[in-house]
């Protein structure tokens, strides 16, 4: 009973690690606000998001110019003058997600999270071009807020079912690494199936490839937290076979998988 409940101890504390160190990952430096959540230039976090759009406007307006001519009652004449006006910051999909991305590596996820969400909303967006905003928005989610505010964009694009999609490899990750934070048998069952056997993570020696680092979820951390998954629902060697592989291929004394690992092995792995 004492071993149990030892065991029971460690996989609170990993659940505690896991959620600190998910929260922690991301692209770029930032500044925190106290609360364990990243604030960084360009977000706004009391209230909406707003991004003012810069190019070229036509406007009306009130302007003051010098005006020439010679007139006998109704005169013409020319004028120049200066006048202010209200532009539109008008982009396709394919440029929103671009620029989507672009501030993600620059650290604004307030401003990723509109852009994306404007291709989302935008009736012309293909299905391949709103499942890559559902996930680079699901990602900007898990760096502005936390792992669990990107969930339902994981899922949506998840189940979009576009498996050549370049987004769909990132948004079963981020699925599965929300449902692992969720905690419960059903969710951990959940996140093994999407790690194992989507992604096949059941090879330790698999490198799993994404598109873009700023993600900040290496190979060999999601090897560890597929591990993390199997320990919590007692599939002990399978636990072991991960973390060691991982741990052989990341060396360092300070990241997520020897963080993992040394817990694992203090639970008695």
């Amino acid at each position: 009973m004492k071993k149990v409940n030892m065991i029971e101890f460690y996989k609170l504390l990993l659940s505690f690690l896991f959620a600190t160190t998910v929260m922690l990952i991301g692209c770029g430096g930032s500044s925190g606000d106290g609360s364990g959540r990243q604030t960084l230039p360009g977000e706004n976090p009391t209230g909406p998001i707003i991004i003012t759009g810069t190019g070229t406007s036509t406007g009306t307006g009130t302007s003051t110019g010098t005006r020439t001519g010679t007139s006998t009652g109704t005169g013409t004449g020319t004028y120049t003058g200066t006048g202010t006006g209200t532009g539109t910051d008008v982009r396709t999909p394919a440029e929103l997600i671009v620029k989507g991305w672009s501030l993600m590596d620059e650290g604004n996820y307030g401003g990723s999270i509109s852009y994306f969400g404007n291709v989302i909303n935008d009736p012309t967006a293909t299905d391949d071009q709103r499942q890559q905003a559902l996930n680079g928005r699901g990602w900007a989610k898990v760096k502005y807020y936390n792992t669990l505010e990107g969930i339902e964009d994981f899922k949506a694009s998840y189940q979009m079912g576009e498996k050549n999609s370049k987004a769909y490899r990132e948004s079963v990750l981020g699925y599965a690494l929300a449902l692992i934070q969720a905690t419960g048998d059903s969710n951990l069952d959940r996140a093994i199936y999407l790690l194992a056997d989507v992604l096949a993570l059941s090879n330790p020696t698999l490198v799993l490839g994404i598109e873009h680092t700023c993600i900040g979820v290496s190979s060999p951390e999601a090897h560890a937290m597929l591990a993390y998954a199997y320990f919590w629902r007692n599939q002990v060697e399978l636990a072991r076979t991960q973390i060691y592989q991982a741990r052989a291929d990341d060396t360092s004394t300070t990241g997520t998988v020897y963080q993992i690992y040394t817990t694992l092995i203090a639970a008695g792995l």
